[in-house]
């Protein structure tokens, strides 16, 4: 056989290859039909979708909806559940082989798994029922899958079978993920290792000027050790692994009450922001059922009803605040391993020993010392996480289905008084006038410090004195200003109520959000969508005029021109995807992170970066506050100004010599990345969506943020744009960044990104009838047998 021949037969099998692996992709496509038996389905139920696959969903009554909400999610969005269910039940690796081992060891040092358990175990009867319908929708579109989606397929992996500890799996993944600065708290132990304790005051401010550097601790272990146990913990973080799950989430969420309403009518706008990627980590969907029941939003594949959302009086939705989590460290005794010191005495700890699943059939046995403050994420220093729910008696999420159906303010508070985990900031409003905001969830009384920096556990006065009374969290309502707004920053002042959380993120976001709202007379719900994409960036209007005055002359062409930018754009700094000054700014934040931090920090330095809340306090700090702060090194106008010409130069080399040439979004993009994509470049190619270019900073309204170890790499922003106004019938727009399918071969795999990019929104259907689409059925099994 000739070289040519063989070439033409090679290429013929590669087709047929490829024809056949496209057949079989195709059939893992969910089937349409025109009516689905359904397990445990009490009446016929209906589901029409928009064009968008937004489903609708009509039922008798809630267990039905919920059933057919279960078959939805596990036929659009299967391997995103598979992902979340195996992390909140710390079985990562056994799907995915040895390397997540100890991203699964992780898990369960910190007691996600365990309290999955003990969520299953405290759930009402109520809870439970509605749990189980859910799941026969869940197990029936399994069932009715003819394959498998391609990644189950790529991994070898069988078909699965949901059970309710998975659902719960889920919920202590989430209260995990949102718990807030775990591994801040064991930065700046680190941190402490290095440094001189005037140096550590820049990594010990929040933003009400607070310090907390007098109860640093040696935790007896140089930071190299801390710096392996960062890395440890840091594997449960999305943005560093990326094969971790996301569930945590961060937003904006602001409401605007009907005397300050063009419509007369209050106005709700929320955005969630979360580590982006595909699938979405929401999953849209509406419920219509018993009578004239609503409940509607934006669920997580994996659990039934929604996170964010309305019904058919109020609208809500949670922004992440709460520090729910401290790190102790523990004295142990030379003698004995499992003595710790409390006062004087010595108290024996708890073993817990778990056999971990691993790819190919190994296990992994893993014992976890639990303290009297709590289980040791580190043996070597000996460091034990104190977590609320840890010290909850009967934590559970029945609180979850009340607030998706309340029908008032205060009905609406009753359920949020019983939510246990994560803390949460909800903001509110109703089809009867009424706006609101509180702070849901359980907070630790400290004995010493803000949770900032690890303390004694050893002290009784240093250690958890109790929890916060749901009574004394923060709320309010209708307040005379006519407005109300979260965006992850700092609850209240200092002394009027609980600490929430003293590692906040900076202020710019709120401040603008508030300026905005503050300023108008009357606001319609087109402006609520201009101000969740508003690029001014706050962060840059206060720091501006001190870097900008710090500078020392120069006759240099490039610096002049690059002042001369700054200067002008400080006028209305908007970080607009043509803006050069954007970039500017930006690139010189970065470069004087890296002039006062890298060389001190040395092996820290990369760990600093991937904690933007982090570096942005200090870094702010010490440019606003601590002008004579050691970190300037005596050449405070120096380092800035080479900062500057550092920034220049990199900017030159990548985009020419003419700044006013230059452009943010030449170096600035989002990419939606799904999870495999990081295994393999080839399927990054299938599965991720390219990199298209973006504006915004981590600073503004319309966050675009990015680690500073990739700077301008954007992976986190919103993961889903509402907009309402609370009529007798609401009226609601809303966005995603991707697509409502799972399947990378759906057209509703992308369809809504071209939309989230050029921030629009798409409006919601006020009643599955008003759709002209042909609606598919549920019927009950037994019916369904009987038309056989």
């Amino acid at each position: 056989m000739n070289f040519a021949r063989f070439i033409r037969y090679l290429l013929l099998a590669l087709v047929g290859i490829a024809l056949v692996a496209w057949i079989l992709l195709r059939q893992s496509f969910p089937r349409q039909e025109q009516a689905t038996a359904l397990a445990g389905l009490q009446s016929e139920a209906t589901l029409r979708y928009d064009a968008w696959q937004r489903p609708y969903v009509e039922a008798a009554g809630l267990a039905d909806a919920l059933r057919v909400q279960g078959w939805l999610h596990a036929t659009h969005r299967l391997w995103q559940m598979e992902m979340l269910r195996r992390a909140g039940r710390g079985r990562l690796a056994e799907m995915l082989g040895a390397d997540l081992l100890e991203t699964d060891k992780q898990l369960w040092r910190a007691g996600v798994p365990q309290l999955a358990g003990r969520l299953e175990s405290h759930a009402s009867p109520a809870t439970l029922a509605a749990v189980d319908a859910y799941l026969e929708g869940v197990n029936a579109g399994i069932a009715g899958l003819r394959l498998l989606p391609p990644e189950f397929l790529l991994l070898g992996q069988a078909r699965p079978s949901w059970q309710r500890r998975d659902v719960f799996a889920l919920g202590a993944l989430m209260a995990h993920q949102s718990a807030n600065n775990l591994d801040n708290e064991l930065l700046r132990l680190a941190l402490a290792g290095v440094l001189e304790v005037d140096e550590m005051a820049a990594f010990l401010t929040d933003d009400s000027g607070r310090y907390e550097y007098p109860f640093v601790l040696d935790a007896g272990s140089d930071s190299v050790a801390l710096g392996e146990v960062l890395d440890a913990v840091a594997l449960t973080d999305p943005g560093v692994n990326p094969l971790m799950p996301r569930l945590g989430f961060g937003s904006n969420g602001w409401v605007v009450g009907a005397g300050k309403s063009t419509s007369g009518l209050p106005l709700f706008a929320f955005d969630s922001h979360d580590e982006l990627g595909l699938p979405n980590l929401f999953y849209e969907v509406h419920l219509f059922f018993g009578d004239n029941r609503q409940l509607r939003g934006w669920s997580v594949p994996g659990m039934p009803g929604v996170i964010n959302g309305y019904n058919e009086n109020i609208a809500w939705g949670f922004t992440n605040i709460g520090d729910t989590q401290d790190v102790f460290v523990e004295t142990r005794s030379e003698q004995d391993p499992l003595l710790f010191r409390f006062g004087n005495t010595w108290r024996r700890a708890r073993v817990e020993t778990v056999d971990i699943p691993v790819r190919g059939g190994a296990t992994e046995r893993l014992e976890i010392v639990h303290t009297h403050n709590g289980p040791l994420v580190s043996e070597t220093p000996a460091l034990s996480l104190a977590w609320t729910v840890h010290r909850m008696p009967a934590p559970s999420l029945d609180s979850m289905l009340d607030f998706n159906l309340a029908g008032n303010w205060d009905e609406f508070n009753v359920a949020l008084d019983a939510f246990p985990a994560p803390t949460l900031n909800a903001t509110y409003a109703d089809r009867h006038g009424t706006i609101g905001f509180r702070t849901a969830g359980v907070l630790p009384q400290r004995g010493r410090g803000q949770g900032l920096m690890p303390q004694d556990g050893s002290s009784p006065a240093a250690v958890w004195q109790g929890l916060v009374p749901p009574s004394a969290m923060p709320r309010r309502n209708n307040p005379p200003a006519g407005f109300l707004a979260a965006a992850n920053s700092r609850v209240n002042p200092a002394g009027q109520g609980p600490l929430v959380s003293a590692d906040n993120a900076a202020p710019y976001r709120i401040a603008r959000i508030q300026q905005v709202l503050g300023k108008a007379e009357s606001l319609s719900l087109e402006d609520m969508r201009v101000l969740q994409i508003d690029w001014t960036d706050g962060q840059a209007q206060l720091l501006l005029p001190t870097l900008l005055a710090a500078l020392p002359a120069s006759k240099e062409p490039l610096l002049e021109a690059g002042i001369e930018l700054l200067t002008q754009w400080l006028e209305e700094p908007v970080a607009a995807r043509g803006s050069a000054a954007a970039l500017l700014f930006q690139s010189w934040y970065v470069a004087l992170s890296e002039e006062v931090f890298a060389q001190r920090l040395g092996e820290l330095y990369p760990r600093l970066l991937r904690r933007a809340y982090l570096l942005n306090h200090a870094l702010d700090h010490l440019l606003l506050h601590a002008p004579e702060s050691p970190w300037w090194r005596g050449q405070r106008a120096g380092i800035i100004a080479a900062a500057l010409h550092r920034a220049m130069t990199r900017i030159a080399d990548e985009q020419g010599p003419e700044p006013g040439a230059w452009r943010l979004d030449r170096q600035q993009h989002v990419r939606l990345r799904h999870s495999l994509g990081a295994v393999s470049p080839v399927l990054a190619s299938l599965l991720d969506a390219g990199d298209a270019p973006w504006g915004g900073s981590v600073s503004t309204v319309g966050r675009a943020r990015y680690s500073y170890a990739s700077p301008f790499a954007v992976n986190s922003g919103a993961t889903v744009r509402v907009v309402a106004e609370m009529g007798a019938v609401p009226s609601v727009q809303a966005v995603i960044p991707g697509g409502q399918s799972g399947h990378f071969l759906s057209e509703h795999y992308l369809d809504q990104y071209p939309h989230w990019l050029a921030g629009r929104l798409l409006p919601l259907a006020s009643l599955p009838s008003s759709l002209d689409r042909e609606a598919q059925r549920f019927l009950p099994a037994s019916k369904a047998i009987l038309r056989q």
